[in-house]
């Protein structure tokens, strides 16, 4: 394809993303699915010139108000090939020569004037003008929150979340395979990799690579997880034969690894309100060879009825904003805003409250979320303590990672101030932002 081409394609995905309520990676998957004649080399030229305008969106569309220009998808590229573009940055005369040969065949670039343009303007993508959530690309009460919860590095925080997304998997050794073992087959592919920094079980590619089109992906070896989460669930210590309620089971991530952890041994009902999250949980779990997993749809005020008192570790994997993973999804954040936050952090409180009443006398609940947002983590945690202190005592967390990480990785706690709520903080460990709690019911 020529450049133009090119160019013309990204276009098309702008205008379905303005025209379509699906995340920008399905529209992204969709579009390359019913293109199949486009080569690697073109795929990743569109990819890269559209991911950048989702990534920096909120200093583009600045720049585009600042000039007095239109509020056009068409300003949006070429500010993008002269900021950003590997190709094209900071070159003008490159830029001309490419408009007058789209304004040819392409009326929405016809007439456009490019005068705008110069060295001045290169110099100051992040201008000295732009309020601090522009140039982190984040909506003020969200940066307000992060620069609460990290004084010291918030800077490094709020960038992580622009940043592309690491690509982890896990192995799964109900497959009767080691890390190890994975290891060398995935070297035997060709495919860059590395054992991950803290989960035990983790392996970290270079860059994303199709692994789902595999034979390694179809025959249940492994499972794309984010090591966080893997961290997260591991942490848990799930047992061979112990009883488990995972609350908000989703697509059954957190459930495969627990039975894996678990040895398919005992039993875990997964709860959650999306009937098609299960279905497609019903999906991994065959692929994996799971077959200690029990999936139960309930509706949005379901009764905890019948389940009190029961279950040896409740994990509730509650609903939030993932800020924490939104490098994976970057334009999640145009459509979050305060109004979402208070209405997720009513539920979360009250499923940790509703989790509380399923564990049984001396066993443990689990409050995770993939935010590092105080609001969805740390608030709620401290709120607890003070309403349930009678019947739950915190679990230190030390002694959990020395349990369950430091004993199989031999990697030491790497937080400095934290024992009791964990978060793993993206600009510092290099993983997704999670928030992790662990309760002990007295006897």
């Amino acid at each position: 394809m020529r450049d133009k081409d090119r160019i013309y394609s990204v276009l098309e995905l702008l205008n379905k993303l303005d025209n379509s309520s699906k995340t920008a990676s399905k529209i992204v998957n969709s579009f390359f699915r019913s293109n199949k004649f486009i080569g690697s080399k073109d795929r990743k030229f569109i990819s890269n010139i559209f991911w950048n305008i989702i990534r920096h969106q909120y200093k583009i569309k600045w720049h585009i108000k600042n000039l007095g220009l239109r509020p056009l998808n068409t300003n949006q590229l070429i500010l993008e090939l002269f900021f950003l573009n590997d190709n094209y940055k900071n070159n003008i005369i490159k830029i001309k020569n490419l408009l007058i040969l789209m304004s040819q065949d392409h009326k929405d670039f016809k007439q456009i004037s490019l005068d705008f343009l110069d060295e001045k303007l290169y110099r100051n993508f992040y201008h000295p003008n732009m309020q601090d959530h522009i140039k982190y690309e984040l909506q003020e009460f969200l940066l307000n929150s992060i620069k609460g919860s990290f004084p010291d590095n918030w800077q490094d925080v709020a960038l992580s979340i622009n940043k592309e997304a690491f690509f982890d998997v896990r192995v799964n050794r109900l497959k009767n395979i080691s890390r190890d073992k994975l290891s060398t087959k995935l070297k035997d592919l060709g495919i860059d990799h590395q054992h991950s920094k803290y989960s035990p079980l983790g392996i970290r590619f270079s860059k994303r690579y199709p692994i789902e089109g595999h034979e390694l992906y179809k025959n249940g070896y492994l499972e794309i997880q984010g090591e966080a989460s893997q961290v997260a669930s591991i942490l848990t210590d799930a047992k061979p034969g112990i009883q488990i309620a995972e609350i908000c089971s989703g697509a059954g991530g957190k459930s495969l690894i627990l039975a894996d952890l678990m040895e398919n041994k005992g039993r875990i009902v997964s709860f959650d309100i999306n009937k098609k999250r299960l279905e497609n949980a019903s999906i991994r779990l065959k692929r994996a060879g799971v077959h200690n997993v029990e999936r139960r749809h309930v509706n949005k005020n379901w009764s905890v009825k019948g389940l009190e008192n029961f279950f040896d570790l409740v994990l509730i994997d509650a609903p939030c904003s993932g800020i924490g993973k939104w490098s994976r999804s970057p334009d999640s954040k145009f459509k979050f805003d305060k109004k979402k936050l208070d209405e997720l952090v009513k539920i979360q409180y009250e499923l940790l409250v509703k989790g509380a009443l399923m564990v049984k006398p001396g066993g443990k609940l689990a409050y995770m979320v993939c935010s590092f947002l105080p609001e969805e983590g740390l608030n709620h945690i401290e709120k607890f303590k003070r309403e349930n202190n009678l019947d739950f005592s915190e679990i230190n967390m030390i002694n959990m990672w020395n349990d369950t990480i430091l004993s199989n990785n031999q990697i030491p706690y790497p937080f400095e101030t934290e024992k009791n709520s964990i978060v793993l903080n993206p600009a510092i460990h290099r993983t997704d932002g999670f928030y992790i709690s662990m309760f002990q019911r007295k006897r």
